[in-house]
């Protein structure tokens, strides 16, 4: 956390940092650490897709992801 914190955009980190306040579901995507959302419900289906990949590469991955990301 030493790293990332205070390269976070704003002073978001600076806060997260100093106060021990953690970030849950779609606040760590707005506040930049995470790239896509899924909801808790859908995580089981995704996990089954990624699996099912048969050639997983960079561009699978993400269209995957993107086709679960809750916007």
């Amino acid at each position: 956390g030493g790293y990332f914190l205070p390269r976070l955009s704003g002073k978001i980190g600076y806060y997260l940092g100093l106060t021990g306040f953690r970030l849950k579901g779609r606040d760590v995507l707005k506040a930049g650490i995470a790239t896509h959302f899924v909801e808790s419900e859908k995580l089981p289906a995704l996990e089954k897709d990624l699996i099912a990949l048969k050639s997983p590469s960079t561009e699978n991955i993400a269209d995957l992801l993107n086709s679960y990301h809750m916007k």
